[in-house]
């Protein structure tokens, strides 16, 4: 365990890291080349508005991640989807920190805390329950009779999609409202 451990640090850390100086090249030939950087940067012009118009593009967004995660989960090892996701997560996490906390500061990385809460705790339970089950369903096919029949067994995918329906729900009205509440703060 311990070694799983450590691979799941190294992974993380080396995605925030590469995510970082990917976001850093990419910004310096952006500014190089005329960029604007108002663009770029989620500066409170009422870029993130809450609405029923948002609901819909976030529920295919999240919905189509979550079926390519399925597949991967099904199709290969657990250990892949654990590592490849949160090598990915980490990746564009470290991009968007970049980037926020070189052209905003402090207040950058407020706005990155904030627009990851509160609809990734559900999309986090969601992920998780995908990961379990994948490596319950390995297990199973080394043991050929399987006794136990828990509620997250028998209702897995059912709480992964709610959780799913769920978080879009929170980031496409709670999400907005707290990121403007903020931004009127920092104003």
């Amino acid at each position: 365990m311990e070694r799983r451990k450590f691979f799941i640090g190294v992974f993380v850390l080396t995605g925030l890291v590469l995510g970082s100086l990917f976001t850093n090249a990419v910004y310096k030939d952006y500014l190089e080349y005329g960029g604007q950087m108002d663009s770029l940067v989620l500066g409170g012009r009422g870029l993130y508005i809450s609405g029923s118009s948002l609901l819909p593009y976030i529920l295919f967004k999240r919905g189509k991640q979550y079926g390519i995660l399925f597949l991967i989960g099904f199709i290969l090892k657990p250990v892949v989807l654990l590592y490849g996701g949160l090598f990915c997560l980490s990746f564009f996490l470290g991009s968007i920190l970049s980037l926020q906390v070189m052209n905003l500061g402090l207040a950058g990385l407020f706005i990155v805390i904030l627009s990851l809460f509160p609809h990734y705790i559900c999309y986090g339970g969601s992920m998780y329950l995908l990961y379990q089950r994948n490596v319950r369903d390995e297990k199973k096919e080394e043991i050929t009779f399987d006794t136990g029949h828990s509620f997250l067994k028998k209702f897995s995918i059912q709480l992964e999609l709610l959780l799913l329906v769920f978080g879009c729900f929170l980031e496409s009205y709670v999400n907005p409202a707290v990121l403007n509440m903020f931004g009127h703060l920092v104003k």
